[in-house]
């Protein structure tokens, strides 16, 4: 059946202008010269392609749901509360597990395990930070996983301690979190399922029809692979295996499998096509692998990865047809994912279809600008980071003047690197038009306050970033413009961006439409 959508204005995608009607046939565009069956008058509004999320943690935010949810939080004692409220209607539940909490309203992101206690000593709670690279726990869920005065626990990197050399409550990145996570019972696949499910709605709602989940291990890809079998699916899914050092050999002969059996139910909506390193950690901890010292610890950061390892890794998954998603923060991590990434001969120009792409990369200098630009190597940017709240603020007793430096989204584009956008959700909103708002003015909605405005895009720009060139990055060739033979993946919109960018914080996707089906619309 071929669908006219008219009296509308079509923003056909970057550098391709607009248009006044929208043919769809089945699920592709069509030439709006064909003779149409059905005529639908959308009254004037905006229609744009929809939205590829090249960076999320959708089923990290469907876990995330179902605890306590302290976001808005402005304090202590307003996360105490919120939390304790939670556990009265949720008396069933053993282990508490919630957040995301705002590290800036403690001192140095120092959270005591004694604020926790004031609401429970006898069930565990577990607080996932903004950055999701720290969490922030109560006494009793320190002795239920032995983490104590004395123990081994407390030489482990990443694990604060109080003047006594006790764990204090505050555990930063993977070897010192899972000291506590590891004794979580696990969450069952119904359970995953079921976040899933809920994060593919929230996805729709939001005008995101494909996403990249960054980080996935094998459990969690078992339950992908169910969801996809039972038809709960309804965003075109990519995945990112999550290799680690030492492990990371047999993490890689499971990823081929696992992306054997994927394949295997021929779904038009999952895939695993990546893999992900963490390199670094992040600036709000120190973590981050930096070329100049923090200013509160006199230290560089983290290197997750010995240099050659890091090249090893980097090769033998580039070898088995996986495209490369690393995680680096620190200028210093940038460098040396780019070292193992240039000799691979592995860019848009060579053998694989798939960038391999840095992500965050919120600090770096201008010859690693141009050496990403010299070996293809896409960047994948959280705009809503780029403004100046809480998030980043945190960073600043870290790295001082240097926040003033981060997100250089113009200096990149102007390379002409390529540029995708991503959530990151649920560390910061899955909303695009927040995402969007942050990349065209670096500043809070509302808010007079910029951060490093030399760095703002054009809306198109950055319109481009969250379709076409998430699309790329994704290796999804038929989305991100509206022309002819493309998939009929669009959203119609509550109101002109383009008119009005300052309205961007408040539009919304009145319809989702998906594969030429309206998969959402908002009463």
């Amino acid at each position: 059946m071929l669908v006219r959508y008219s009296n509308c204005k079509v923003w056909l995608g970057y550098g391709l202008g607009f248009a006044d009607t929208l043919t769809v046939q089945g699920d592709t565009i069509a030439n709006n010269s064909a003779d149409v069956e059905t005529d639908i008058d959308c009254g004037g509004k905006v229609i744009i392609p929809a939205f590829v999320d090249a960076h999320a943690h959708p089923v990290l935010a469907g876990r995330e749901s179902r605890g306590p949810d302290v976001a808005e939080c402005t304090s202590v004692d307003e996360i105490k509360s919120s939390v304790s409220e939670w556990m009265d209607l949720n008396p069933e539940t053993d282990w508490v597990v919630g957040g995301p909490y705002n590290r800036s309203i403690a001192p140095d992101g120092k959270f005591q395990a004694s604020w926790l206690d004031d609401v429970s000593t006898t069930r565990p709670i577990v607080l996932h930070a903004d950055d999701h690279h720290t969490i922030w726990v109560n006494s009793a869920a320190m002795a239920l996983s032995g983490v104590l005065l004395g123990s081994a626990a407390c030489a482990t990197p990443g694990v604060d301690l109080d003047a006594q050399g006790a764990p204090s409550g505050t555990f930063r990145e993977v070897d010192a979190k899972n000291l506590i996570l590891e004794n979580i019972p696990r969450d069952s696949d119904q359970v995953n399922i079921e976040a899933i499910a809920w994060s593919q709605q929230t996805l729709i709602e939001h005008g995101i029809t494909a996403v990249f989940d960054a980080w996935v291990d094998d459990t969690l890809a078992e339950s992908y692979l169910q969801a996809a079998e039972t038809g709960l699916m309804l965003v075109e899914t990519k995945l990112a295996l999550c290799l680690e050092p030492d492990k990371w050999r047999r993490q890689l002969a499971n990823a081929v499998s696992i992306r054997e059996r994927i394949a295997g139910i021929d779904s038009d909506f999952l895939s695993v096509t990546g893999v992900k390193i963490f390199v670094d950690g992040v600036l709000g901890s120190a973590t981050a692998a930096v070329s100049q010292p923090y200013i509160s610890t006199n230290q560089h950061g983290s290197k997750f990865w010995d240099d050659k390892e890091l090249k090893d890794v980097c090769l033998a998954a580039t070898e088995l047809g996986f495209g490369l998603h690393l995680h680096t923060i620190g200028d210093a991590a940038v460098g040396s994912a780019i070292e193992a990434i240039e000799g691979l001969k592995i860019g848009i120009q060579g053998p694989h279809s798939l960038h391999p792409v840095l992500a965050h990369v919120e600090l770096l200098g201008d010859e690693d600008i141009k050496r990403l630009q010299q070996n293809f190597v896409g960047v994948n940017i959280q705009p809503l980071w780029g403004r100046p709240d809480d998030l980043l603020n945190s960073c600043r007793a870290h790295v001082g003047k240097r926040v003033d430096e981060l997100y250089r989204t113009r200096d990149l584009l102007d390379e002409g690197v390529s540029v995708a956008f991503g959530s990151d959700w649920p560390v910061s909103s899955v909303n695009p038009f927040l995402g969007l708002y942050t990349a065209v003015t670096r500043s809070v909605p509302g808010a007079a306050a910029t951060q490093n405005p030399s760095q703002t895009i054009s809306l198109e720009e950055a319109l481009k970033a969250y379709t076409s060139e998430a699309a790329k990055h994704l290796g999804l060739a038929s989305r991100g413009t509206l022309q002819p033979g493309m998939k009929a993946e669009f959203l119609i919109l509550s109101e002109d961006p383009v008119s009005d960018p300052e309205a961007l914080p408040r539009i919304h996707a009145v319809q989702t439409i998906s594969g030429g089906q309206t998969r959402f619309t908002r009463h």
